[in-house]
């Protein structure tokens, strides 16, 4: 998820580190260049849409992001699968585990656009939102007719009694203690052995339709011929036009003042599976050959095996990343059909009406003392 730090009398500084720690880490979300959804193809794949505020010691507080970041699927009424790099991001890349005030929200349609989202925050007179100004203002003669719905994730914790709604984190995706800054650390920075994976829970069910289920342990080892079958990937990341070996003009991520995205959901054909991992699948993406690729806001969609020409709409991964610049560069998915997975998503979905103690029980969170 490209979401970069902007801070006081730091932010320019701080933002471009981070910037460069995501190219090189490439712990971002990702975006597709396959054809635009149309209403009724996947209706179970979200927007995961992120208002964030940094709230530095005696200074004003800094609105840093008030858009689409990562993409889930709705797997119950009230659980919304997506990766642990988009949970954790915050207190991972970010300024740590307090000092910013965090809400998130879904959408499930396809037309879901920034000024959207934002002209929606506007209505809830939440706080802060009164300094959606600037690159974040809301601009209500584009807003989509009708407006998109954008449905609240609960808040799971508090950092210094201020709420935390970004989701829950596999707990092997960190480790339990703080760095001195304050900061999270992941497991391992190869997401091709993290286990990324993590929830948003929402605050009421969705009853408009129907969730998807995820792949029972161990199906995709009983898949004949998986290295070789194609998959497909939804999402609402950033678009971009593909241009092999030259980075995009502008920006690496779907925020604001980088570029931007659409954030209409995308498939993404993404071509066959080139490569089985114990906990990741990694298909070609090549480029070259014109298959869809992804890019940033992608990640946490779901992937789908494409067998005998027919989409399995059961989830076998989330998406993962270490993209090159949204060119095809074999970006990795987390198997959602292992043990780990599985223990970690039942655990959620058994304390899913009660969101502290699916925090206390089943997340990385509790470990870092984030849990209300």
């Amino acid at each position: 998820m490209s979401r970069l730090a902007r801070h006081s009398g730091t932010i320019e500084a701080v933002r471009q580190l981070l910037l460069t720690a995501a190219v090189l880490a490439a712990a971002t979300a990702h975006s597709s260049d396959g054809p635009a959804a149309t209403p009724g193809q996947f209706p179970a794949v979200a927007g995961y849409y992120e208002f964030f505020v940094y709230l530095p010691p005696g200074a004003e507080p800094v609105v840093a992001y008030a858009e689409q970041s990562c993409s889930g699927a709705l797997i119950s009424d009230k659980v919304i699968l997506t990766a642990a790099h988009c949970t954790a991001f915050n207190y991972t890349e970010d300024i740590g585990t307090s000092g910013y005030y965090d809400r998130a929200w879904v959408t499930f349609d396809v037309t879901a656009t920034a000024n959207d989202f934002r002209c929606f925050l506007l209505t809830t007179g939440g706080p802060y939102t009164d300094m959606l100004e600037g690159d974040y203002a809301c601009d209500p003669t584009t807003v989509t007719k009708p407006a998109p719905q954008f449905l609240p994730a609960a808040v799971t914790g508090r950092a210094n009694d201020i709420p935390l709604a970004h989701g829950l984190t596999h707990p092997a995706f960190l480790r339990p203690t703080l760095r001195p800054d304050g900061r999270a650390t992941r497991a391992t920075h190869n997401l091709q052995l993290a286990q990324d994976v993590g929830v948003l829970i929402l605050e009421q069910p969705v009853t408009d339709r129907d969730p998807l289920t995820i792949q029972p342990v161990g199906a995709l080892n009983a898949v004949k011929g998986l290295v070789g079958t194609p998959i497909i990937s939804v999402g609402y990341g950033l678009n971009w036009a593909k241009e092999f070996g030259e980075p995009p003009t502008r920006g690496i991520g779907p925020m604001t003042d980088l570029g931007g995205g659409n954030g209409v959901k995308r498939i993404a054909s993404v071509g066959p599976l080139a490569n089985v991992y114990a906990n990741a699948v990694v298909p070609r993406q090549d480029v070259k050959k014109g298959d869809d690729t992804v890019c940033f806001g992608d990640s946490g969609s779901p992937m789908f095996l494409v067998r005998d020409g027919k989409i399995d709409t059961v989830i076998s991964a989330v998406l993962s990343g270490a993209t090159n610049w949204c060119q095809g560069s074999r970006d990795p998915y987390y198997r959602v059909d292992q043990q780990a997975a599985h223990e970690f998503v039942q655990c959620v979905l058994q304390n899913q009406d009660d969101v502290q103690a699916a925090c206390r029980k089943c997340s990385a969170e509790n470990a870092i003392g984030l849990c209300d």
